[in-house]
Order: structure tokens, then sequence, then C-alpha cells
């Protein structure tokens, strides 16, 4: 048998091994996320075995000028071995061969040090807010200027390059399976998954408080109350009374790191990301 560690494409029993240690970890993992990285995406997965032994996983989206690094995991029965940065650091040698201007991720607090011995510098904070299946209607009124538009997708993927300085091919992946929301200035994304839904990505003029409140409004309201709906938001874009109004409660905070030159890339417009902390 050869004992030497592999990086190989993850293969099914890979994603079973994945799957299983992320849901030790209390995960959420879309299964749009993992349909994407074991098809069209597939490239951008990365397996560490050594002879039959999964030894970890990592995803690498290259968007062109950004990239982002996500679910990093480890066995816990292999932890402390050095798995984990082993990793980190091909993934970002793949990433930088690619010529990404910059690198970014989500960090918890297990890794952050190891991602701040390879580089990355804190740029903000991301909270993670759950509205729970069965919520109420909550306490935000419904105002009667609130309205449905009809698909103006090219809103939302001006917005995005907007703040990331490019056109990221990650929304052509996520718009089929969502419904769009859009509110004055204000458009977002609402993702539907079995069992989950997502709110995001999601742009705004931070100086319209109203303007956001009533788009939260309307994704209550066309939310599926039998499921959840998990919003991925930058810390500081939104007030933490309107989206308690609105029923959700907070189940997190991770660090918004970044490694690079992010020049030319403004957060400003940006209210929740396009994903669970995995491609930005």
């Amino acid at each position: 048998m050869d004992n030497r560690k592999k990086f190989v494409q993850p293969g099914a029993d890979d994603w079973r091994e994945f799957m299983y240690a992320a849901a030790g970890e209390g995960w959420r993992v879309p299964a749009t996320e993992i349909e994407l990285f074991c098809g069209p995406l597939a490239g951008s997965a990365m397996a560490l075995r050594c002879g039959g032994l999964f030894l970890g996983l990592i995803t690498l989206v290259n968007h062109g000028h950004s990239a982002w690094i996500g679910n990093l995991i480890v066995p816990e029965p292999c932890r402390g071995q050095g798995h984990g940065q082993h990793l980190l650091d091909q993934a970002i040698l793949l990433l930088e061969q690619q010529k990404t201007r910059s690198i970014w991720l989500t960090a918890s607090e297990s890794g952050f040090p190891l991602y701040l011995r390879r580089g990355f510098e804190i740029i903000g904070q991301v909270e993670r807010w759950v509205r729970p299946k069965g919520a109420g209607a909550g306490s935000i009124p419904c105002l009667e200027d609130v309205e449905e538009p009809n698909h103006r997708n090219i809103a939302l993927q001006d917005a995005d390059q907007e703040v990331w300085g490019e056109q990221r091919a990650l929304l052509n992946y996520l718009l089929p399976k969502g419904r769009l929301l859009l509110c004055g200035a204000s458009v977002a994304l609402l993702q539907r998954e079995p069992g989950l839904q997502i709110l995001g990505p999601w742009f705004g003029d931070s100086s319209d408080a109203a303007e956001y409140r009533r788009l939260l409004v309307l994704a209550v309201e066309t939310a599926k109350t039998e499921e959840e709906l998990v919003i991925d938001l930058r810390t500081g874009s939104l007030p933490p009374q309107d989206l308690q109004d609105a029923g959700f409660v907070l189940q997190g905070r991770n660090r918004l790191m970044a490694r690079g030159d992010v020049t030319g890339i403004d957060l400003n417009r940006l209210v929740s990301f396009a994903s669970l902390g995995s491609m930005g």
C-alpha cells in the first residue's frame, strides 16, 4: 500500500467523509454547493489522502481577480498532525499560480491562528442569522410599497461586479435556483435549497435603512415558512434589532479575512454573502 500523502480530486467516498465530519462540526453545507463541487466546479475541491485514509478536504473557488477558500476540514481523529495546514498551503499555492490578486475566507476561532500565520488579515466580521422554520410573521410591519419585481438578474450582477470589481460566474450557478428580490437600490437573491433557504447575496445603499427593512420584509414574506432562512451578514450592514423583529436569531460570528491585494474591492454595498462562508 502507498502510504504517501496525496492531493486528489474528491470522489464519492471523500464527500461522504466530508459530510460526516461537517455534520460533527454543525456546519450547514447547501446541497447546491456540493452539486457544484461535484460538477462544474469539480476542479475547485481537493482531498488529502494517505493510502485508503481520508485526511481532510478543502475547496478553492477562483473568480478571476479574487478567490475564496472554504470547507477546510480534517476528521477529528486526524487533527493535530498538520493536515489542515498542508491543505491550506496547497490551496494558496494553486490560487497564486492562477494569478489571483486576493484570497478570501471566513475564519472560525479554531482556524484563525493558522490563517493569521499564512498572511491573512482581518477585513471585518460575518454574522450568521437564522430564522427558524415555522417562525411567525415577526413584528416588522408590512409596508404597502413593498413589491416583488420581475426577474431583473442584471441588477444583481451589476451590484456584484461593483462590489468585487469583476464579473463573477458564481451568480450564473445560483440565479436559476433562486428568486430575485428588489426594493429601490437594494437587490438580493433568495436561494432555495432542500430544507434550507439563503438570503444572499444582498447589495444595497447603507444610507437607506428603511429600504433594507422593506427588503427584509419581502424576503420573510416570500420565503417558505416550513424551512429555515439563513443570512451570512456582513457585520454592521443591518441593525440587529431589525433582524430580531423579523424573527431571526444570531447563531454565531466568524472573522472575514483576506490575503493579497484587495484594492478594487468595495464591501460598502454588501449586506450579505452569496454562500455560507465558502464561495463568497
